[in-house]
């Protein structure tokens, strides 16, 4: 109908399907879509360091890449201080050059926020030394970053993490979504799973980005 949107620019899909095609290139592609299950987490409920580090060691493995980053929690207000996005108190996990992963505490009570982050933060590493070859170059390292975990198989929690935050990080939420759908039809793949993990606002997202990816 003239009234209806494609849910991304004709750039933003060039650039996604570009994206796609550099990671499967470079790292393989990524054939799982990755569920919030224990087919795929083996961490048991918990909220220490132990609990977060098996996390990412989880997050590691199915992104195909060694066991070798260290994991911390992040120094940080308490969590009742904590006040608005836009706060340094705020910063949910962070990447360090050295091999270190760092996360805030709290997240750890909301598991699919939590992975996602970590996904993020995982990416980064995994990215680490190939800045300057991905596509966009440096100044869409961020970008990327985020796109880059919807490629691996993240992209349930991507979208369903920044959904329940309340923002949308480096890439819009429309993004994120057509993201998810191009995966799914690349893999040959439907939505129908990756539905039951989503909220309703998420579902009708991926429900137009199906339609709109081809």
């Amino acid at each position: 109908m003239f009234w209806s949107r494609m849910p991304v620019s004709p750039d933003m899909e060039d650039w996604i399907e570009d994206c796609f095609d550099w990671f499967d290139g470079f790292f393989g592609p990524a054939d799982n879509l990755i569920l919030p299950t224990a087919k795929f987490f083996t961490a048991e409920a918990g909220a220490d360091n132990d609990t977060a580090t098996t996390v990412v060691r989880d997050i590691e493995r199915l992104m195909g890449m060694e066991a070798a980053l260290d994991v911390m929690p992040l120094g940080m207000l308490p969590e009742e201080y904590r006040h608005t996005y836009q706060s340094n108190a705020s910063i949910a996990g962070t990447f360090e050059a050295e091999g270190v992963v760092r996360y805030d505490p709290a997240l750890l009570k909301t598991p699919t926020r939590f992975i996602g982050v970590m996904a993020h933060e995982v990416m980064h590493a995994r990215l680490h030394g190939f800045e300057a070859i991905i596509p966009g170059g440096i100044e869409a390292h961020e970008l990327v970053t985020d796109l880059g975990c919807v490629i691996a198989g993240f992209g349930i929690f991507q979208l369903q993490a920044a959904d329940d935050a309340g923002w949308s990080g480096y890439m819009s939420q429309s993004s994120r979504a057509f993201a998810l759908a191009r995966f799914l039809k690349r893999r040959n793949q439907t939505a129908e799973e990756a539905m039951s993990y989503l909220s309703p606002r998420c579902k009708r997202l991926l429900r137009k980005a199906m339609r709109a990816s081809v």
